[in-house]
């Protein structure tokens, strides 16, 4: 073949490749992708409240501090106004500091696995503080068989289609290798007829599988995860043991009536919300354990709010969330630790 036949081989080939990125590229905008940064569709769909805090430019230094909230809807600014409280709190403990800047990305429904992405995609950000407090959510996860649970939590939909955009860096360069993956996967999920769980309730008919906590390999991987980029960029992470509320000698149902047992408030959810109520009792138990084996094995920093707020109706709203009274307390407790151990320097 000679040298010019082999040059246009190559020109046409080169133009397929270039049309079929433009094609799939168009495609894929249809669904909500960027055109050029079609990556971002992961901050967009997904996490929205992240883009802006990835523009900003966090550096630690001068006057100003900046805390960074991980976590889920306990802590969400819209649940507790924990970065407001702590805003106050820490006014008067650090007179000489002119201002802290709170990023507070916890969200309800968000667990470790979320919560570890959301620090990633802010890894070129500085913080004097870094705050983790969840472990609840991972619950809904275990409400299925063995055989169908996945440590990367694909077996709900939400996460299938996170990990799909994580396996796929270089859709900024080409996305085509996505598409098709994203086509294949598509295709074969339907004639498998594979059906994903709830991230949002449990179905009752899976609700005993919770029972065995098989979130507690996955939660330590994310939580280690995510100590070991704070470590390597020396950002202070403190990890907060979680806080529940399981009334003595009361059987939950998750039906209205468990209201009587709790302080009343505009927004609760329900026990089942994350399964039967001594599995998700067991669960945060257990989470909590791996909790502390992240701080002893990545020498971050604990503190165990679950000792520390009262086992009190007046505290809580329902298992997990607080009531006024409780997000005061658990601003203060938190405060403290943070004031007396120093962790703002």
């Amino acid at each position: 073949m000679s040298s010019r036949k082999v040059y246009l081989s190559l020109t046409l080939v080169a133009l397929f490749l270039v049309f079929s990125e433009f094609i799939f590229r168009v495609a894929l905008c249809l669904f909500g992708y960027p055109f050029f940064l079609p990556s971002h569709y992961l901050e967009k769909k997904y996490y929205p409240f992240i883009e802006p805090m990835e523009q900003v430019v966090v550096e630690r230094g001068g006057n100003t501090r900046n805390i960074l909230i991980l976590g889920g809807s306990v802590v969400n600014t819209h649940w507790s106004r924990l970065e407001m409280r702590l805003d106050t709190l820490f006014q008067k403990a650090y007179p000489n500091v002119r201002k802290f800047n709170f990023f507070n990305v916890a969200m309800p429904g968000h667990n470790s696995r979320d919560n570890m992405i959301k620090y990633e995609l802010l890894k070129n950000q500085h913080y004097d503080l870094v705050i983790y407090y969840e472990a609840i959510n991972e619950n809904r996860a275990n409400n299925i068989s063995s055989d169908l649970f996945y440590a990367d939590y694909s077996h709900i939909k939400w996460y299938d289609e996170i990990n799909l955009l994580l396996k796929h860096p270089e859709m900024n360069v080409t996305v085509m290798p996505y598409a098709i993956h994203l086509l294949f996967k598509s295709l074969t999920d339907k004639l498998a007829h594979r059906k994903y769980i709830s991230n949002e309730q449990v179905d009752p008919g899976y609700a005993d599988f919770g029972k065995d906590i098989k979130t507690a390999p996955s939660y330590f991987e994310n939580i280690n995860a995510i100590a070991m980029l704070a470590n390597n960029k020396r950002d202070p992470l403190l990890l907060v043991k979680y806080a529940s509320y399981f009334p003595a000698g009361v059987h939950l149902t998750g039906e209205p009536v468990d209201k009587k047992y709790f302080t009343p408030c505009y927004v609760v959810s329900p026990v089942t919300t994350w399964g039967k109520p001594e599995h998700v009792a067991k669960g945060i138990r257990i989470h909590n354990e791996m909790l502390e084996k992240v701080y002893h094995d990545q020498k971050t920093y604990l503190f165990d709010m679950s000792a520390v707020m009262p086992k009190d109706s007046a505290m809580f709203c329902d298992v997990c969330h607080l009531s006024e009274p409780g997000a005061q307390r658990f601003a203060q407790a938190l405060s403290n630790f943070v004031v007396s151990n120093k962790l703002i320097r």
